[in-house]
């Protein structure tokens, strides 16, 4: 079984998509390949129609879990409700405006299938293309950062930030996971290399959301980048635990 987890904040315009662009499309995958999934949307505190809109669909569907955050915690924090949760023997973390396309899940089952890696994960870097649809200013930060973690790291890896990803659940428990913001995904495949968890990457498209904004704020993710950046470096280089007071810890 696999489990799907989708944090969810003020995206109602994105929910009415589901019946049509979610749901019918991984139910084909499951009746293709093989495979049962079920959905857990954790609501991270939305000011909007999300909550009634997804209980709604919950109401109608027993495959549908939703856990609720009465006020916002950022993206980490729901990923980490939605891990807690979780009884599956594999996970596939998903963003709710569906820019990386459920279409695309039978990449992330193939290779691991393939391979039985611990983690297998979307990257719009391994080939040519499959970044046009992204903001020039975006796509800055995203290779700049993408770049200093490759250096830190000292692994070829691609993209750090994708939410769009396969775990296997035994593993990912494992780790001690604190990001509660966009960060999470890098920490969570930090730790994965500087353990010695195997790794895959696999080309995926990363498509322009269609409703809605975007809730990352730059300033607070070069910070926190900066933060995780300096916790590679005492893990990995110093041998000393990954948790320390870090530059900015303080900061907003």
């Amino acid at each position: 079984m696999v489990s799907i987890i989708i944090p969810l904040y003020n995206e109602e315009d994105n929910i009415d998509r589901y019946e049509s662009d979610l749901f019918p499309v991984v139910e084909t995958i499951a009746k293709t390949c093989g495979v049962t999934f079920d959905f857990i949307f954790v609501n991270d505190g939305s000011k909007d129609g999300t909550l009634e809109m997804i209980n709604a669909i919950a109401a109608r569907r027993n495959d549908v879990v939703v856990l609720n955050h009465e006020k916002n915690r950022g993206m980490g924090a729901a990923l980490k409700t939605g891990f807690a949760h979780v009884s599956a023997d594999l996970i596939i973390t998903m963003d709710s405006d569906l820019t990386f396309r459920p279409d695309d899940i039978p990449v992330l089952l193939e290779a691991y299938a393939r391979d039985r890696p611990e983690c297998v994960s979307g990257s719009p870097y391994l080939q040519s293309g499959l970044m046009e649809e992204v903001a020039p200013m975006r796509l800055f930060f995203s290779k700049s950062v993408n770049f200093m973690y490759r250096v830190l790291l000292r692994h070829p890896i691609t993209c750090v930030s994708p939410i769009f990803r396969l775990y296997k659940t035994e593993t990912l428990k494992n780790l001690e996971i604190e990001s509660e913001n966009f960060e999470i995904n890098a920490e969570i495949i930090s730790k994965y290399l500087i353990s010695g968890y195997r790794v895959m990457e696999v080309p995926v498209k990363l498509h322009k959301r269609r409703y809605g904004e975007s809730k990352i704020i730059i300033r607070r993710e070069i910070i926190n980048n900066l933060k995780m950046m300096q916790k590679i470096v005492r893990t990995k280089y110093l041998h000393r635990p990954w948790h320390h007071r870090t530059f900015g810890e303080n900061d907003a």
